[in-house]
């Protein structure tokens, strides 16, 4: 089948987005958003879109499903939108808010933040994109079910945003029998769209995705062109505190506030109870040295509120230099801008959370840059090998070069 081109894509894009490129001085498509076009106008596949993060992934799907769904006008969901997390389905077509209000397609939210009378607006008059988490769809089948033909009677897409943290778990399995469960409600499938920026077996993720349909999964994938870090590691005793004047600090949390001062920075943990030890001990930091509190917390159990104040202090390029230290919630693709400098305590759990962690830093003209630290009790003279083993810097080592060497993500099961 030949490609087809730029010019032949940007011309079938409905008018209102051929004039948000122009409006916002694109002077061409990105390479994932053609291969995506393309595959979406020629062919009726599911597709999954791969390509680095920022790389405009949401907008390759976007564009052509909007432009095809232009002069329909049904009286129900379109385009169901799943994410993993709830910060994500918040903050994902923030930036293309423009771009929507102006194609008149709503844009629903659905998860436990989002109050009562904005759900009742929308079972009363459903439409347009709905972005919801697993957890809130499986409800709404469990206490609507007889809402659901009616909500999604003509729903032509399903977006899964952040793929990889479906793909192998229980919860991508429940995620897929929702989505035949709603095609077996309606009476028809709708096709299927996975994004990501690391996906280890491309082929794998689409054979998962496309399981269940009638369709073909094609795969967009766009590789990194370059790959060029700044990586650094630093290992710390607990029972070896730094004196710093009058004070003594833990020096783990010492260098961690000394490497993210004076800029935007965001410290990872791998759970929450770490976080809220990281943010509080750094503050700690702060008020004995006399200085600002500029850290942030972010995490699932937080409000919205306490979560999109970390989210806004990181985005916004005129805020001071501040550190948000977090889970997960902001490893996946919520709209953060560039930071400066990402802090990892311990070992990534996968090479996958590595990719996500490192990508969130760096700009066109400067590498990403990750320092990892490594806290832990000294063990006692007459303790075994074993123990005296770093299994956690082993561990970083590991998924480190097991990347650059054989470029190694995690496969789905």
């Amino acid at each position: 089948m030949k490609k087809l081109s730029q010019d032949q894509i940007f011309h079938r894009f409905a008018p209102y987005i051929r004039s948000f490129i122009y409006n916002n001085g694109w002077e061409e498509l990105r390479e994932i958003q053609c291969m995506a076009a393309h595959i979406l106008f020629e062919t009726e596949d599911n597709l999954l879109i791969t390509s680095p993060t920022a790389s405009g992934k949401t907008e390759a799907a976007l564009f052509p499903i909007l432009s095809m769904l232009e002069h329909r006008h049904f009286n129900s969901v379109d385009i169901l939108y799943i994410a993993p997390l709830k910060s994500l389905i918040n903050d994902q077509f923030s930036r293309l808010d423009a771009l929507l209000f102006e194609s008149g397609v709503p844009v629903f939210h659905w998860h436990g933040d989002v109050s009562a009378g904005s759900k009742e607006k929308f079972l009363k008059n459903p439409r347009g994109i709905l972005q919801i988490t697993t957890e809130s769809l499986e409800s709404m089948l469990l206490h609507r079910s007889n809402d659901i033909p009616r909500i999604f009677a003509h729903l032509s897409y399903i977006i899964i945003d952040e793929i990889h943290a479906f793909t192998g778990q229980d919860r991508g399995e429940q995620t897929r029998c929702i989505m035949e469960r709603i095609a077996r409600l309606v009476g028809h499938c709708p096709r299927r769209i996975g994004l990501s920026a690391s996906v280890g077996n491309p082929r794998a993720v689409a054979d998962w995705l496309g399981q269940g349909t009638p369709y073909e999964t094609s795969v967009a994938e766009v590789k990194n062109a370059t790959l060029k870090w700044r990586l650094a590691m630093q290992h710390f005793f607990a029972d070896e505190p730094e004196k710093e004047g009058d004070l003594i600090l833990d020096s783990a949390y010492a260098f961690v506030y000394a490497a993210t001062e004076k800029k935007k920075c965001l410290v990872f943990s791998n759970s929450r109870e770490e976080t809220e030890l990281v943010t509080a001990t750094l503050r700690q930091i702060a008020r004995k040295k006399g200085d600002n509190d500029r850290f942030m917390i972010h995490h699932g159990n937080l409000s919205a509120a306490i979560r999109e104040e970390a989210e806004y202090a990181l985005r916004e390029e005129n805020t001071s230099p501040m550190t948000a230290c977090a889970t997960v919630t902001l490893e996946l693709g919520i709209d953060i801008g560039r930071l400066q400098r990402i802090v990892n305590m311990g070992a990534p759990n996968t090479a996958v959370n590595f990719l996500q962690r490192l990508g969130r830093s760096g700009r066109r003209d400067v590498p990403p840059e990750m320092m990892l630290v490594f806290r832990e009790e000294k063990a006692l003279p007459n303790a075994p090998l074993y123990q005296l083993v770093p299994w956690e810097l082993i561990q970083a080592i590991a998924i480190i070069q097991l990347y650059l060497e054989e470029r190694f993500l995690e496969e789905s099961k």
